[in-house]
């Protein structure tokens, strides 16, 4: 069994990709991670939509209402919109909040402002799983060392405009500190395969932590480098990660040659001693092909990573309530007409799944 813990979808993508995703990558099912997005509220409405479609082949990880960051003295109604989104038909939460182009898009509060209180709050005690992207490689922040691929993506950071990597570290053990029982995934393997020491420190302090190995390169590289250590830490802590690929579709389809190809890294690394990569331009991992020295992990230890973690955390996976989510497509749409963007793509899903439920019945 394989479940990938890590896919993007956006409406008006293309369903039928998904599929063939899943195909290629031969996964059972796979968690679509709604985001905050600036020409809506956030995915999670595009999400429902797949979910209707493809039913058991999809879990959800929700995202927050980013309408509230721009009304923050309105920030103590974020745990009312999570409870609406799990009874609509969330099975965890996402948070691309971290990311710093993010941080510099959308005015989020610092993650150990008072603000966020309530949220999180709110999450530890229900217990949902957040999968959350804090920060991206370290040598984006360092002009001498980020990757000219990353900087043409508009991912160099050490310009002074973009939130500081180590400040986010900060905040968010601060905010660990006062919620120690939050159940997160930090995705990408929190940016700290170079510093397996400390997040092992943050393992052992934190019950409910997890990272995921969506790559970037960098983590791969990193790990490879220094693979006596990798393995003791994989072997160690098999139990708190999880696989995932990253894979994204929306209205330019699906690269089914990168699909495969993070398949390809992510299942070898875990299963074998050694790998290539083959390079390919316009993928993940650029041109080049990469030499990797891999963990050949023993068999029980990859599926805790490839599935079984995954379906600890998310022990429920939730039907969709069709009346909950149409009330929310009208939210929604308020919203979006107050904030002067386009709501159109609400009455095209809106559309289908009233298709979908009628036909059901």
């Amino acid at each position: 069994m394989l479940i990938d813990g890590h896919v993007h979808y956006d409406f008006p993508g293309d369903l039928e990709k998904i599929k063939k995703a899943l195909e290629i990558t031969k996964a059972d099912a796979c968690c679509l991670e709604s985001q905050i997005d600036t020409r809506k509220i956030n995915q999670n409405i595009d999400c429902f939509y797949a979910k209707a479609i493809l039913k058991d082949k999809i879990y959800i990880d929700g995202a927050l209402d980013s309408y509230l960051y721009y009304h923050q003295d309105k920030m103590d109604e974020m745990p009312q919109y999570i409870e609406r989104m799990i009874k609509c038909g969330i099975d965890g939460i996402k948070m691309i909040e971290g990311k710093p182009t993010e941080r510099k898009l959308f005015p989020i509060p610092n993650f150990d402002d008072p603000v966020f209180d309530a949220t999180f709050a709110y999450l530890e005690k229900v217990g949902i799983n957040i999968t959350w992207h804090v920060n991206d490689p370290e040598e984006f922040w360092d002009e001498d060392k980020v990757p000219d691929w990353a900087r043409r993506s508009g991912w160099f950071y050490a310009d002074g405009t973009y939130v500081n990597n180590m400040d986010q570290y900060r905040q968010v053990e601060n905010l660990l500190k006062k919620h120690p029982n939050l159940s997160i995934t930090f995705a990408h393997f929190f940016f700290l395969s170079n510093e397996l020491d400390k997040l092992s420190q943050l393992f052992d302090t934190y019950p409910n932590i997890s990272v995921d190995i969506t790559p970037g390169v960098e983590l791969f590289t990193n790990l490879s480098s220094n693979i006596e250590k990798a393995k003791n830490f994989f072997n160690k802590y098999s139990k708190r990660i999880l696989y995932g690929t990253d894979i994204s579709i929306d209205k330019n389809g699906l690269d089914e040659e990168d699909a495969a190809t993070r398949k390809k890294l992510c299942h070898e690394f875990l299963a074998l001693d050694k790998l290539v990569i083959k390079g390919n331009p316009n993928g993940l991992l650029g041109k080049d092909d990469i030499y990797l020295n891999g963990l050949n992990l023993s068999k029980e230890k990859i599926e805790e990573i490839e599935y079984k973690n995954f379906l600890r955390l998310y022990p429920v996976h939730r039907e969709l309530d069709y009346d909950l989510i149409f009330d929310e497509i009208k939210i929604n749409r308020q919203k979006l007409i107050e904030m002067k963007k386009d709501p159109k793509y609400l009455d095209d899903i809106e559309d289908s799944l009233i298709r979908i439920r009628n036909t059901a019945q």
